[in-house]
């Protein structure tokens, strides 16, 4: 059985932050997001599978919110939340959210500004 994409509510903030120009309408709705994150192992712990980055220097991993999405990939994946996501990956992994019929790239720097944007004010 194949998925069907649907329109998320994260994958249309990453449309509005496209059409806007402003990256931090993704926030809101990845720290929501229920995903589920392709692993290295059978743990339940967050044992990352990396893979090249869409840029071939970097490291990134796999999620999606539609686990079927992930079904091409010969290893587990378990469910996270966005905001487990973004708090539990090292800081030079980068993310790559399949949609099914597309995919959304988060790069270090982006995920950077999001973690700074939530770090608590000095």
């Amino acid at each position: 059985m194949t998925a069907t994409p649907v329109l998320t509510p994260l994958k249309s903030a990453f449309q509005q932050s496209r059409a806007e120009n402003n990256i931090e309408l993704i926030l809101p709705e990845l720290l929501a997001a229920q995903l589920h994150v392709v692993i290295g192992g059978q743990s339940e712990q967050i044992d990352l599978f990396l893979v090249p980055s869409p840029n071939p220097e970097r490291r990134c991993v796999t999620v999606a919110e539609d686990p079927a999405f992930l079904a091409g990939i010969a290893f587990p994946n378990i469910p996270v939340t966005g905001a487990q996501l973004l708090a539990s990956i090292p800081a030079e992994i980068e993310v790559v959210i399949l949609h099914g019929d597309g995919a959304n790239y988060l790069t270090r720097e982006q995920l950077a500004w999001f973690r700074r944007m939530l770090a608590p004010a000095a």
